[in-house]
C-alpha cells in the first residue's frame, strides 16, 4: 500500500466511523472493546486522530505535542470528532511520507508512519462501530494482510498500553489464504522480537483469509484454523494491545 492508499481507506472508514455512531445509543456498550461504550470509542478515535495529525504538522519534534482532547460537553463529542477528522486529514494528505515526524515506534519516525496507523487504527474501529450495529462491512484483503504486518511491527512491539510484555518463546507462524502474507515471529531468551516474512513452520501456526487473521490478531475473532500447539497460539493473541 502507498499514501494514496492509505488516505482513501481512512476517508472512507472513518466517514463511516462516525456515521454509523451517530445512529447508536451513546451509552451503548462495544462488546469487542471491554469498558468502552459507543461514546468512549468516539473519544479515543478523535483524540488518536488528534494526535497524529499534531505529530505530522509538528515535523520531527522529539517531544510529542498536545492532541487535542473531547469535549466535556456530551453534545458536543461527534462535532468536535468531525473537525478533528477533518484536520487530520488535511494534514496526512498534505505531509510527505518520508517528512520527520515523531512517533511512538522508535524506527520509525515519518508521517508515513502515522498515514499508515491511522489507516489500520481507524479501520478496526470502524469494523468495532459497525459489530454493534450488527451491519459490518467486509476488510479488502490487501489492506488487512497490511494491517497485519503493521501489527507486527509495531503494535506486538511499541504499544503504550503493554509496555512490559514478555513473548513467547515458540514461534508462531501466520498464513494468509485469500492475498499474499506470510510471517513467523519468535523471541528470543532476551525477549527480544523477530518477525521474518516467510513460508515457514512454527510451533503454532494460524491460518485464514486475511480479515479474518488480522480480527483474530486483535482479539476480535477466533474464525482461524490453528495448527501445532494451541496454547502457543493464544499466547500470542493475547499479547494485542
Amino acid at each position: 500500500m502507498d499514501k494514496a492508499d492509505y488516505l482513501d481507506a481512512i476517508t472512507a472508514d472513518s466517514e463511516t466511523l462516525l456515521a454509523v455512531a451517530a445512529t447508536l445509543d451513546r451509552d451503548n456498550p462495544v462488546a469487542v472493546c471491554p469498558g468502552w461504550s459507543v461514546a468512549d470509542l468516539v473519544a479515543h478515535q478523535g483524540f488518536v486522530w488528534g494526535f497524529a495529525a499534531a505529530n505530522v504538522a509538528a515535523g520531527g519534534e522529539k517531544t510529542p505535542p498536545a492532541a487535542p482532547k473531547p469535549p466535556e460537553e456530551a453534545d458536543k463529542l461527534f462535532e468536535w470528532a468531525a473537525s478533528v477528522r477533518a484536520t487530520m486529514l488535511e494534514t496526512l494528505e498534505a505531509a510527505d511520507p518520508d517528512a520527520p515526524a515523531w512517533s511512538f515506534a522508535p524506527p520509525y519516525q515519518t508521517a508515513g508512519f502515522w498515514q499508515r496507523r491511522m489507516c489500520h487504527e481507524t479501520m478496526i474501529h470502524r469494523w468495532d462501530i459497525q459489530s454493534v450495529a450488527l451491519d459490518i462491512d467486509p476488510l479488502f484483503a490487501h489492506r488487512a494482510a497490511d494491517g497485519i504486518d503493521e501489527y507486527l511491527h509495531v503494535g506486538l512491539q511499541y504499544s503504550s498500553g503493554r509496555p512490559n510484555r514478555e513473548y513467547p518463546t515458540q514461534s508462531l507462524h501466520i498464513h494468509c489464504n485469500d492475498t499474499e502474507g506470510e510471517w513467523t515471529v519468535v523471541a528470543d531468551a532476551d525477549n527480544k522480537l523477530t518477525v521474518v516474512r516467510e513460508h515457514s513452520k512454527g510451533d503454532a501456526a494460524v491460518k485464514a483469509d486475511a480479515e479474518e487473521l488480522l480480527l483474530w490478531i486483535w482479539g476480535r475473532s477466533q474464525e482461524v484454523e490453528v495448527f501445532g500447539d494451541e496454547a502457543v497460539a493464544a499466547t500470542w493473541q493475547a499479547l494485542a494491545p
